[in-house]
């Protein structure tokens, strides 16, 4: 309904801009009748203020002066004789001009309206917000259906190889985006930052493992530009996940050290240090190195991330996490590790898998002796997990 009061008002708009030429009655004759003494009246008063300021004779002045005169005489007894005609016959001219406003009143509305009804869908129902909603997943499909067949048609553009990467990167098809973006690359326009996004959704592909051919492509971006944060970031965390940890924090030093104190990432990078120097035993700020557990994610940095890019808190989360997991494997007999991961994986939304490191936690608390002072505290935060996992 609102849709047709919209168009009919357009329409209404639309035919009273248009028929305000058509109602004037005027006779061009009469108007340049008009013009012209206008014109004249003008001159007149042109002629005086150059004879005032001594621009001309008063001999040439009067002689201007008649013929101005006379011309305007002549115009004036001129329009005389049309402006008493058109005065006695109001008709004249009149047929036109009506027939004219006829097809614009009838001719147009009814012109757009054939018009819609044979190329638009007038038939086709309202959508409530739920269901345009319900319908963006599909219409976002069909785009990115249009933009494949786009590019199979025209593999040279390498902006539309950009754009489908992008969308595969943010709705998971991590091994699409990665063949995007080894397209561009092909192309001839794999800079730093397309070979550090090819490594981070190989990356992403790898559930946080930084595999050969991400560590390429980090390399490839790094000699490209070797101040690009991400590639940095993860080339130190390929280092982690290899045990040389004194190699990546050296690298992750160096980058918190180049990056500016509003960078988004900084609090990450430097909590990914904290971590590395809790596993080598070295005292952390505000920390003691004694009771450290392995490295890994905590609540503080899942809201850390949450300045970062979904992709990037992705990536980061995940890597962080699979690290902490992989060396409780290593080193299992760590309560405090795994209720750390308990919680990590509570913040994620997989509950299955808290679950599942909290019962690796409980045996390793039980077998605490009674009087070991950090019993209490494991088992309190134990309880606490198990009530907030679903």
């Amino acid at each position: 309904m609102i849709f047709w009061l919209l168009a009919g008002a357009l329409t209404a708009g639309v035919v009273a801009i248009l028929l305000t030429p058509l109602m004037r009655r005027s006779d061009p004759a009469v108007a340049r009748a008009a013009y012209d003494q206008t014109v004249y009246r003008d001159q007149l008063r042109e002629l005086q203020e150059d004879r005032r300021r001594g621009l001309l004779k008063d001999s040439e002045v009067e002689a201007a002066r008649r013929e101005i005169e006379r011309r305007l005489l002549l115009s004036d007894a001129e329009s005389s004789p049309q402006e008493t005609a058109a005065q006695q016959a109001p008709g004249a001219g009149s047929a036109g001009r009506w027939l004219a406003v006829a097809l614009v009143v009838l001719l147009l509305p009814f012109a757009g309206m054939g018009i819609y009804l044979y190329y638009g869908s007038p038939g086709l129902p309202g959508l409530s917000f739920a269901e345009r909603q319900d319908g963006s997943g599909r219409e976002a499909e069909m785009l990115v259906a249009q933009l494949e067949q786009r590019l199979a048609g025209n593999p040279e553009d390498a902006e539309g190889w950009l754009v489908l990467a992008r969308v595969y990167e943010r709705s998971g098809r991590y091994e699409g985006a990665a063949e995007a973006y080894r397209r561009i690359i092909a192309l001839g326009r794999g800079g730093a930052e397309v070979q550090a996004s090819l490594g981070e959704v190989l990356v992403a592909a790898a559930d946080g493992q930084v595999t050969r051919d991400a560590r390429l492509a980090f390399a490839a971006a790094i000699e490209a530009d070797p101040a690009n944060p991400r590639a940095r970031f993860y080339a130190g965390l390929a280092m982690a996940q290899d045990d040389r940890l004194d190699d990546a924090l050296s690298v992750w030093r160096s980058l918190v050290a180049d990056a500016p104190p509003d960078a988004p990432w900084r609090a990450v990078v430097e909590q990914q240090i904290a971590n590395a120097m809790q596993s080598l035993g070295q005292p952390a700020p505000g920390g003691d190195s004694a009771t450290a557990p392995p490295r890994g994610p905590s609540a503080a940095d899942i809201e850390a991330m949450e300045a970062l890019t979904p992709e990037e808190r992705a990536d980061f989360v995940r890597s962080m996490v699979e690290g902490l997991a992989a060396r409780l494997e290593e080193q299992p007999d760590n309560p405090d590790g795994w209720l750390r991961l308990a919680r990590s994986y509570a913040v994620l939304g997989d509950g299955e898998a808290a679950g599942k490191a909290l019962a690796r936690a409980e045996p390793l608390i039980e077998a605490l002796p009674a009087e070991a002072p950090e019993r209490a505290g494991l088992q309190q935060r134990l309880e606490a997990l198990r009530a907030a996992i679903p």
